[in-house]
């Protein structure tokens, strides 16, 4: 069912409510917070504001929530000297090892692995194994095509992928990588349903860029179901800013100097494993 168009006036209140919630989540990372505590602060009952929130940045709440947690452990690991441990109870986590699983779960490496790679500058040449938590039977005869078009001052490369979630994290199940933008092309695709996304980097002197997404241009999130031979849903996207609305990117994306065709032969390591990052 179709979310019912709404005023002018009510959009602007829901939208107020909404970014008070999010402003509220990222001043708070270290405490628990309930559907109901977070409808409190967006003066609407639980059941409305989940309804509203999800409307509004496309995910619920919570999950939301869990998202802005990893999102800020990475900027940590990546900008300070602070202690995994010191990080973990920061975002809101009570055990180092549940922490630790739930950042390689969906970022696809441990905290301390994550923390040298960017260090180092560098794309690793291999994911970490094992990734997935099922498998899905490859038909490499089904693809998906489509443009990206993106501001005529964008100069930098553009990831698309197909993502289990309706937030980009983790590895895609497929996945391209285009400079600039135009034409595109997701070969080798699982059956199902998924989620299609664009992160745009513009070109930086320093590959630090490709770790922090903050400014990232970004399209997409319309679900694509591919079936046997085919596949349903609109695949041109349209890069846009970022939107104080839009759930965190938990991606790494390939430095600068990792070719397309690499990234292409890395990511086809994840084409017939996909994980669960909800």
């Amino acid at each position: 069912m179709g979310y019912p168009v709404m005023r002018d006036a009510t959009l602007r209140s829901h939208c107020e409510s909404v970014q008070r919630v999010i402003a509220a989540m990222q001043n708070q990372l270290d405490r628990p917070m309930t559907l109901q505590e977070l409808a409190r602060i967006g003066f609407a009952s639980p059941w409305h504001f989940n309804r509203t929130f999800r409307q509004i940045t496309g995910v619920p709440p919570l999950q939301f929530f869990y998202a802005l947690r990893l999102d800020a452990a990475k900027r940590m690991l990546t900008d300070t000297q602070k202690k995994v441990i010191d990080i973990c109870y920061e975002v809101g986590y009570q055990s180092v090892g549940t922490f630790t699983r739930r950042f390689a779960d969906v970022l696809g490496h441990s905290p301390m692995q994550f923390r040298k790679l960017t260090r180092s500058r560098t794309r690793p040449n291999t994911y970490p194994q094992p990734y997935a938590q099922e498998r899905r039977r490859v038909r490499p005869g089904v693809s998906l095509s489509g443009v990206i078009t993106s501001p005529a001052d964008f100069h930098g490369h553009v990831a698309i992928g197909l993502f289990t979630t309706r937030i980009p994290q983790g590895r895609p199940v497929a996945c391209a990588l285009i400079k600039d933008g135009g034409p595109y092309r997701l070969e080798k695709l699982p059956e199902g349903d998924f989620y299609l996304f664009a992160v745009g980097l513009k070109d930086a002197p320093s590959a630090s860029v490709y770790f922090d997404y903050r400014s990232a241009m970004r399209a997409g999130g319309q679900c694509i179901h591919v079936s046997r031979n085919s596949f349903q849903g609109v695949t041109d996207l349209e890069l846009r800013p970022p939107s104080a609305f839009d759930p965190p990117l938990l991606l790494t994306l390939p430095a600068q100097n990792v070719s397309p065709a690499n990234y292409r032969a890395e990511t086809d390591l994840g084409s017939q494993t996909m994980q669960s990052a909800s």
